[in-house]
């Protein structure tokens, strides 16, 4: 099997998709298929690096706006969610399409067009991608059998103005190309695309006995390998992981509360990770780190604290360890972080709850946590991973 990747990245930027995209095409290369990749900007860069065969895209931009317009965007995205009240969820899919500059024919033509010449010079025999609304046309426009990674939870918003906007958009470049339109929800969702989900049916609303699903419990890889930030376990600690996205509680709240939690004399050690930390730094009990290999530390963990991204949720449930989790407003983070507190494997907390007093409530649960957890964890390992996600994608191209 030839395999053709095109990879979409939202404007503010993304390291999930890439780590799951990398493990597929390794994964692929091992059982001897072909596999090529279509992007642009840090996606093109990492991939390269890697040694992947990469054909160009035009790169996205925060509402379709020039690059020096859309990294000002960029810059200020933390200013341009509304203020949500607790509880509340901001934001789909849709919306993140269009928020990329999706909606804008134009651009999205240039999108299909660097996809077809791809198609022409790499003669793939499928492609297989993170939803990115080109390769659906380029599938249509190609006669290409097309997968894609699913969850139940980007459906939602159907018929609201980002849908309306970007279901014009997809329209003006079937129409382009001699196409009857199909609705951007026929064409990124009906039963022509081989639906594959990094995850199980504990954890989405997906029937799993529909015939364009595949589960493939987890697609857990990595993309970026520590820079002069390692550390050494230590054997008689305990630790828990850290690792909150935009969105969610910023470093200053963590710097407040998380010492109060972990203090010098604790026998429990909290690891943060995030790239906006630019030196390692160490307050009460609690090692602030710009990089954390999270794989090397889960193993050693009791508790992870995260914002709900699904790579985080289901690599510390693979390894047995419950969830604290503080999506925000986010919808998709919101979604992950209800269904892991519904299956008892962690909790769900809003932004103005996190203090000492949720913490400590939270963590004195670990003996009810950590079986749900394990059990998960269990599930997950049961489906087979990027070796199941490629033997699907063979099988159906």
């Amino acid at each position: 099997m030839r395999l053709l990747i095109p990879l979409f990245s939202p404007s503010t930027g993304t390291w999930g998709s890439l780590t799951r995209f990398v493990t597929i095409a390794s994964t692929a290369q091992e059982a001897g298929h072909e596999v090529a990749f279509c992007t642009a900007g840090y996606l093109a860069e990492a991939l390269k690096q890697h040694q992947f065969k990469v054909y160009p895209m035009p790169e996205s931009g925060m509402l379709g706006l020039s690059r020096p317009l859309s990294r000002r965007l960029k810059s200020r995205e933390h200013n341009t969610i509304p203020p949500v009240p607790p509880g509340r969820n901001f934001g789909n899919f849709w919306r993140v399409l269009t928020a990329s500059g999706m909606a804008r024919p134009r651009y999205l033509r240039h999108r299909v067009q660097a996809q077809i010449e791809a198609v022409r010079t790499f003669q793939p025999d499928a492609l297989f991608t993170d939803l990115d609304p080109g390769a659906f046309l380029t599938a249509k426009i190609c006669s290409l059998p097309v997968a894609a990674t699913y969850a139940s939870v980007i459906t939602r918003g159907e018929r609201n103005l980002p849908w309306r906007l970007l279901n014009r958009a997809v329209g003006a470049v079937q129409k382009a190309y001699g196409h009857s339109p199909r609705t951007v929800s026929e064409l990124f969702f009906g039963p022509q695309v081989l639906k594959i989900i990094p995850s199980i049916p504990e954890l989405d609303d997906t029937n799993p006995d529909r015939s364009d699903v595949v589960y493939v419990g987890q697609l857990i890889g990595a993309i970026q390998m520590p820079d002069g930030t390692a550390f050494q376990l230590e054997p008689d600690r305990r630790y828990v992981f850290a690792y909150l996205g935009s969105g969610s509680l910023s470093l200053d709240m963590l710097r407040k509360v998380l010492p109060q939690a972990f203090p010098v004399e604790s026998k429990t050690t909290c690891l943060v990770g995030s790239q906006n930390i630019s030196r390692p730094e160490t307050i009460g009990n609690v090692q602030f780190l710009p990089y954390i290999n999270s794989q090397v530390v889960l193993p050693h963990c009791d508790w992870t604290l995260c914002h709900g991204g699904q790579n985080t949720v289901i690599q510390s449930l693979m390894n047995s360890v419950p969830l604290m989790i503080f999506p925000g407003s986010i919808f998709e983070r919101r979604y992950n972080a209800n269904k892991v507190q519904a299956a008892g494997a962690g909790w769900i907390g809003e932004l103005d709850e996190f203090n000492l007093e949720w913490l400590h409530a939270s963590l004195a649960s670990y003996p009810i946590c950590v079986p749900q957890a394990a059990r998960l964890g269990h599930v997950i390992r049961s489906y087979g991973g990027a070796s199941a996600a490629v033997d699907a994608i063979a099988r159906y191209a």
